[in-house]
C-alpha cells in the first residue's frame, strides 16, 4: 500500500517553524503542550525519570517540566534536523539540572530497545503518520512496565472551514476535487487503536479550539509558518489564482462572524485530541467484571466541576473511556 504522506516533504515544510517562532508557540504549546504538561503534573507517583519528547518546539516542554520531580532527563526527538538544533539550543538557555539530549530521528524509524522509557509524549506528529499502529506498537515495547504514551493529535473537524471553501472553489473553477486538508483521526479511531495493541488504561479526549484571521491566505500563511500545510501525496500541486480567489470568497461567504469582537474575522477550528495510555503493570487498577456494581462514570463526570467544559458524549468500555467537549471562549 502506497504511502498516505510524503515525510520528506513534511520535515521541509516543518523548517519554516524557524522564520516564525511565535506562530509555532500558539499551536504546539498553547494547543498541545500545555495540555500534556498539565496532565502530568495531576498524575501523582509515577517515575517518569527517563521521558521522551516527539515534536518540535521541544524546548517549550522542557521549560515546563523542569519543576517536575519526575522528569529527570529528556531526550528530544524530531524528523527535522533545523528544528531539533533549534529546540536544543532554547534549551540550553533554560536554567535546573534537567538533562537533555537530541536525537534526529524520524518516529516511523523507532529502534530503541524495550523498556527503556518511563514516558513517551507526542505532540502533533500522529496526524501526520504513515505507519501508525506499527509505531505505536515500536512505542508500547520501548516503554517500562507503567510506563505512559501522552499525546496530542488534529482530530477530523480541524480546518472543516477551509476544507469546505476549497472543495467547492476547485469544484467550480477546475471541474474536479483534489485532497488539500490532510484526512485527520477522530477520538474512538485513536482509543480503538490503543486497545487493540493493548495499552491499558486508555483515556482520549478532545476540545475544539477557534482561531480567527483576516482571510483565508492570512490562516493558509499561518499553516505554512507551522509546518502544518498539506504534505499528502495526492494533493495537488497547482491551483488557479482565480480558484484561490473564489475559495477566499466562499470561505468569507460561509463563515465570516457577523457580529461581536470577531465581527468580519474567519474562524479556523483546530479539533484536538488528546489521549494517554499506558504500558500493563501488576500495580494498576483493573477493570470491573461485567455486571459488577462500580463507580457510575456519568454521575462521577457530572460531579468534575470545570468552568471551561462543557460535557457531550461518554463512552464507556471495560479499558477506556472517552470525552468529547468544547471550550468556551
Amino acid at each position: 500500500m502506497s504511502a498516505l504522506f510524503d515525510r520528506s516533504v513534511k520535515a521541509l515544510q516543518r523548517k519554516r517553524i524557524l522564520s516564525d517562532p511565535q506562530s509555532a508557540k500558539t499551536y504546539f504549546f498553547d494547543l498541545g503542550i500545555e495540555n500534556i504538561v498539565n496532565r502530568l503534573y495531576s498524575v501523582k507517583g509515577r517515575d517518569f525519570s527517563n521521558t521522551c519528547y516527539i515534536g518540535p518546539m521541544g524546548h517549550l516542554f522542557v521549560e515546563q517540566v523542569s519543576s517536575l520531580e519526575s522528569v529527570q532527563g529528556v531526550t528530544l526527538i524530531d524528523f527535522c534536523k533545523e528544528s531539533l538544533d533549534y529546540s536544543l539550543s532554547e534549551s540550553k538557555k533554560l536554567t535546573g539540572g534537567l538533562r537533555v539530549t537530541g536525537l534526529h530521528l524520524d518516529e516511523e524509524d523507532w529502534n530503541f530497545p524495550e523498556n527503556y522509557f518511563n514516558l513517551i509524549v507526542n505532540n502533533f506528529q500522529m496526524h501526520w503518520m504513515n505507519v501508525i499502529s506499527g509505531t505505536a506498537e515500536k512505542w508500547l515495547k520501548s516503554l517500562v512496565p507503567d510506563g505512559a504514551l501522552v499525546g496530542t493529535l488534529m482530530g477530523g473537524d480541524t480546518l472543516q472551514e477551509l476544507r469546505i471553501a476549497l472543495t467547492l472553489a476547485e469544484q467550480e473553477r477546475e471541474g474536479g476535487v483534489s485532497t488539500h486538508v490532510s484526512p485527520m483521526l477522530n477520538i474512538p479511531d485513536v482509543g480503538n487503536l490503543f486497545n487493540r495493541l493493548h495499552f491499558k488504561l486508555v483515556t482520549t479526549n478532545a476540545d475544539t479550539n477557534t482561531l480567527y484571521f483576516d482571510s483565508m491566505f492570512s490562516l493558509m500563511a499561518f499553516l505554512q509558518a507551522l509546518g502544518e500545510n498539506n504534505a499528502a501525496n495526492t494533493r495537488r500541486e497547482v491551483l488557479s489564482r482565480e480558484t484561490f480567489v473564489a475559495a477566499n470568497a466562499i470561505y468569507e461567504g460561509l463563515f465570516a462572524e457577523k457580529e461581536g469582537s470577531f465581527q468580519g474575522k474567519l474562524p479556523a477550528t483546530f479539533d484536538v485530541v488528546h489521549y494517554i495510555a499506558w504500558k500493563e503493570h501488576e500495580s494498576q487498577q483493573k477493570p470491573l467484571q461485567k455486571g459488577a456494581r462500580g463507580i457510575d462514570i456519568k454521575t462521577l463526570a457530572e460531579e468534575v466541576e470545570d468552568d471551561e467544559m462543557e460535557m457531550g458524549e461518554i463512552q464507556e468500555s471495560e479499558e477506556s473511556v472517552e470525552l468529547k467537549y468544547t471550550k468556551r471562549k
